[in-house]
């Protein structure tokens, strides 16, 4: 006979996140059918709602994951889960493969004149994208600065240097600590060198170095405007 004193059977805890592939397998749930309550995710998963109630919480503060509320013809409005945009970085990507390949069958096709084209045309348009939002910079700082938040937004992870690094280096610096065009770059060197001279045209300078490249083993890719280097934009 049970002690009357013993404490109520509660649903079990989860897992940790990455513990028996709960969180991927939830993921790939929600990818397959869209959207989805949580007695369904429970329920395909074979484990508890409370389990999936964690998860889902880890995964909403991570902002992979987003609610609707649905009022249903009896009982309580239910609320259904979906996947956001962020969540697609959790799901094999084949766009460098992709690329490159095309790439290749273009050079086989056409030449490798014609990827010089194609990685110059690509840069003229990135200068005239990038000089709409660099209107505003007059100075080569305040350049620099538009120029890193760009590269930023863009997944370069990048940032302009403090002035006092900067200083100490000779002049004003760009660092770049991803390159999310890495496979495409070590294919394809040319890449980096209309990417530099992208970087000198838009902020208008006259000398543009590379101290440290990703593609040669680097932490990051640095761009320096030694002081000998400025030249005011015209």
């Amino acid at each position: 006979m049970p002690d009357s004193m013993s404490p109520q059977a509660e649903e079990p805890e989860a897992a940790p996140m990455n513990e028996g592939g709960t969180r991927q397998a939830l993921l790939e749930l929600l990818k397959r059918k869209g959207e989805l309550d949580v007695a369904a995710m429970a329920e395909a998963l074979g484990i508890s709602n409370v389990a999936v109630r964690q998860h889902l919480s880890l995964l909403e503060q991570a902002g992979q994951v987003t609610a609707r509320q649905v009022r249903r013809p009896v009982g309580r409005p239910a609320r259904l889960f979906r996947l956001t945009e962020e969540a697609e970085a959790e799901f094999p990507q084949s766009s460098d493969t992709v690329a490159l390949d095309l790439l290749a069958r273009l050079e086989k096709l056409m030449g490798a004149e014609v990827l010089e084209q194609l990685f110059e045309a690509r840069m003229k348009d990135l200068l005239k994208a990038y000089g709409e939002r660099l209107k505003g910079a007059v100075t080569l700082p305040e350049k620099l600065k538009v120029l890193a938040q760009i590269r930023d937004e863009e997944g370069y992870l990048a940032a302009a240097a403090e002035a006092p690094e900067a200083e100490a280096q000779g002049g004003v610096m760009l660092v770049e600590h991803h390159c999310p065009i890495f496979a495409i770059a070590k294919q394809h060197p040319s890449v980096c060198r209309y990417e530099k001279e992208l970087f000198r045209r838009v902020l208008g300078v006259k000398d543009l170095k590379r101290t440290e490249h990703i593609r040669m083993g680097g932490k990051a890719c640095v761009y320096q405007v030694p002081p000998e280097g400025v030249s005011a934009s015209k």
